[in-house]
């Protein structure tokens, strides 16, 4: 089992123990070791997130969905509005990468709404929108997006998205296109799109070796949304 990155544990720990929050972050800081990863056990509730998250990196989506049930429908979740939303998440974002649009819109109805009130709300709803195919309200939403968080790193998301979008729905051509006005156009998510864009169009050896890069990144974050998502793009690519 990968150990639990810290800022993960960090972030959903502090929403789980009646302890202050320095208190309970200074512990996981104690339990940390020299590259960041924490070493003591987490709670049994964690682990089955933890269990389930690697599963959805993997590609193992329904392995990944049964694990974030699991959460979702145990005791220890009740009331925990975080790890709840953690766990819709996760199994939204499993039916959409498995092909199951209708399973996916109703999910993300499901986090979204029990979704804890978050300036990154937006961004689920983003994700939501594109991987159900619902592109009109997605370019409503990514033009928002973009309007009022202008720096570097939500352009890429806005330019990352919006390219997503228009590959899902056969548009290669202006998908990469919108990858190349990217700020780093060579992150795991463009190059997924490209990827997929070059097998559409017969580059068989490029699309491969886009794939590769995206499967092999040495920094690759299994509780990153968009590199879970990048993933799930690049696999399609044979």
């Amino acid at each position: 089992m990968r150990p639990m990155p810290f800022v993960l544990a960090v972030y959903v720990l502090v929403h789980l123990n009646p302890q202050p929050v320095p208190a309970q972050v200074a512990r996981v800081k104690l339990q940390s070791t020299s590259n960041g990863e924490v070493a003591a056990d987490p709670p049994p509730l964690l682990l089955r997130l933890q269990d389930a998250q690697i599963h959805l990196f993997d590609g193992r989506y329904d392995d990944a969905a049964a694990g974030y049930s699991t959460v979702i429908n145990t005791d220890d979740a009740s009331g925990r509005d975080t790890l709840t939303a953690w766990a819709y998440h996760g199994m939204a974002v499993a039916a959409a990468l498995a092909g199951d649009r209708a399973r996916a819109r109703a999910i993300y109805d499901e986090l979204l709404r029990v979704a804890p009130e978050s300036p990154l709300a937006i961004a689920d709803s983003i994700e939501a929108a594109v991987l159900t195919g619902r592109r009109d309200f997605a370019n409503r939403l990514l033009d928002r997006f973009a309007k009022t968080r202008p720096g570097a790193l939500p352009q890429q998301y806005t330019r990352s998205f919006r390219a997503l979008s228009l590959l899902l729905t056969g548009r290669c051509a202006d998908a990469v296109a919108e990858v190349g006005r990217a700020p780093d156009p060579d992150r795991p998510l463009p190059q997924a799109i490209r990827g997929r864009c070059a097998a559409v169009a017969g580059h068989h050896a490029e699309a491969i070796a886009l794939r590769d890069s995206v499967m092999t990144q040495p920094l690759a974050d299994p509780y990153s949304w968009p590199m879970i998502i990048a993933r799930g793009v690049a696999r399609r690519i044979n």
